[in-house]
């Protein structure tokens, strides 16, 4: 796992944006820092010959914890009153836990924005791992530095004798302060409150925790609009063991980066004031399936300039892994024709599934909305390579755009990679010459393993009329390449190879559209040269695999 190096400024950088790699710099500055030591007497001077009023500093601290919301810039959600559930995605019930620095109750702890991870020493996904989730000193250093600041982590011992608990919590503790130690006293003083070490055997927690950590055990989360989440795996590409990868506990940090993913995407969802049109509605898809769609009318639909696909794939069952599917497969969703419903040829989406575990995926494909521009009455056609209990909405929103996407014609498409594959003749297509604007739009991932091209990049040239437009899909870091995307929607800790970067994909993410403008490269009015060529960045035509491909030439008015 890669470390963040400790910031010793007051201003402490920490990934919590859905925008692509951003980071936001969370000033600390004026956090109150709270005194934890005894009874003393009141500071102020005695007037008369009363008896000093003595403040009990053993007392919870009377702060208020919706102002740590203020402080990171984050929205605050009320608490939810909830009978106890152990199954995944109910409300979270109040909870009460005994810790090292007294008794902590979720609802008055609860600031309205917290993610929070219970993290027990010997989960079931790390059975047949040597070594005890908390033993690795650098890994508990590690996730002290990659932990967003709006989480708390809750450690808990699974062993029977209370001695044997506490000196388990105790080395733990050690080197979790080792690397406080390192922060700025403001920034230490805030990590410190979010760190918690319970007393209590872990099976033997109040409640819905103590349920779920003595089944299924796989640790589990709060998400910030409560509901209950399962931690996945923490196995570490770095460690291979000969037979699987060995364990990180910093990799459990994941799951806060990707629950602050989540609610930063609903925040821009709730604002978009969109139109939605339900497909399937959470039916177990297995194989294939069809639906019919309504969409506004022909002049409703003309007021839009935005189309996303909101899709979502639980597991048939109450868990994940034993329940999910087990490997990351191509799932479409498809278009069929106006004229012939039963003829689906027409690519609307694309999603990789993931390795045990369920998610929730925006599309944004917009340049694609002029196919639906009549509106009414509409197929589509799903292909799921396993079986999920399927959710899809269609969005549809005004953005405000001065001209919106009214047709889509399509270039390119799928093909097997050999010396051949560049041996095509370029296209010779009419521009319209009452159009504004005109673009291209790739939906490109490449597969073959052995044969390169799933984990090799590639490079796709789209010509107009001479002129190059570049798609280039580098792996970057090819080990972690898929982790560093969770902030654009890859499902966190899979319980497969779901960290190495691919060629246009991850495993458990929406496959997006990439778009150009060439506007400026067509004749209006005229007949207009169209050519593509791919070039493997490494390997060779020769290596074999497949690109799958889907390429539209788009018209906006």
């Amino acid at each position: 796992m890669r470390t963040a190096t400790p910031a010793l400024p007051a201003a402490l950088p920490v990934a919590l944006s859905a925008a692509p790699f951003a980071l936001v710099t969370l000033s600390l500055a004026g956090l109150p820092l709270l005194g934890c030591a005894g009874g003393k007497p009141n500071p102020d001077p005695v007037t008369d010959d009363s008896e000093p009023t003595i403040v009990d500093d053993t007392a919870p601290p009377s702060f208020d914890p919706t102002t740590d919301c203020d402080t990171l810039g984050m929205p605050s959600v009320p608490f939810v009153d909830a009978e106890p559930s152990a199954k995944i995605y109910d409300f979270a019930a109040d909870l009460t836990l005994q810790t090292t620095d007294g008794e902590w109750n979720l609802k008055q702890g609860w600031s309205g924005c917290d993610a929070y991870l219970f993290i027990p020493d010997a989960p079931a996904q790390n059975q047949g791992v040597d070594y005890e989730t908390w033993s690795k000193k650098k890994d508990n250093k590690a996730l002290v530095d990659v932990l967003p600041l709006n989480t708390h982590v809750f450690f808990l011992s699974s062993d029977r004798a209370d001695e044997d608990r506490q000196l388990a919590l105790d080395e733990l503790k050690d080197s979790i302060d080792d690397q406080l130690a390192e922060y700025d006293a403001e920034t230490r003083a805030w990590k410190e409150r979010h760190i918690h070490y319970v007393t209590d055997k872990s099976t033997k927690a109040e409640s819905w925790l103590g349920d779920t950590l003595s089944s299924p055990n796989w640790g589990v989360g709060i998400d910030r609009t409560q509901r209950l989440r399962y931690i996945g795996s923490m196995a570490d590409p770095e460690r291979y063991n000969g037979e699987w990868f060995d364990s990180n506990l910093s990799l459990v940090a994941n799951e806060a980066v990707y629950y602050n993913y989540e609610a930063t995407r609903q925040a821009a969802l709730d604002a978009e004031d969109a139109t939605l049109v339900p497909a399937w509605t959470g039916e177990d898809v297995y194989g294939g399936a069809d639906i019919d769609i309504t969409l506004p009318d022909a002049a409703t639909m003309a007021t839009f300039d935005k189309l996303e696909l909101d899709m979502t794939k639980l597991c048939v069952g109450d868990g994940e892994y034993t329940e999910c599917p087990a490997w990351d497969y191509l799932d479409y969703v498809y278009l069929c024709d106006e004229a012939d419903p039963d003829s689906c040829p027409t690519e609307l989406g694309r999603w990789i599934t993931t390795y045990h575990r369920e998610g929730r995926w925006i599309t944004d494909v917009s340049p694609l909305l002029g196919l639906l521009k009549a509106g009414g009455t509409r197929r589509l056609r799903i292909h799921n390579s396993n079986q999920y209990l399927t959710t899809l909405t269609l969005r549809l929103s005004d953005t405000g755009a001065t001209d919106r996407p009214s047709e889509a014609q399509l270039l390119y498409t799928t093909g097997h990679v050999s010396s051949t594959y560049n041996d095509r003749e370029p296209l010779t297509i009419d521009i319209p010459d009452d159009v504004s604007r005109v673009g291209i739009g790739v939906v490109m991932t490449g597969h073959g393993n052995p044969g390169c091209m799933e984990f090799c990049g590639t490079e796709h040239n789209f010509s107009v009329n001479g002129s190059d437009n570049l798609f280039t899909y580098a792996l970057g870091d090819q080990t972690w390449g898929c982790m560093d995307q969770i902030e654009q929607g890859t499902v966190p800790n899979q319980y497969g190879t779901w960290w190495y970067a691919r060629n246009g994909w991850c495993p458990g993410k929406q496959v997006d559209m990439q778009f150009v403008d060439v506007t400026d490269q067509v004749l209006f009015g005229q007949t207009n040269s169209f050519d593509y060529e791919m070039t493997p960045l490494d390997g060779s035509l020769e290596s074999g695999g497949d690109i799958v491909l889907s390429t539209w030439l788009v018209y906006y008015r």
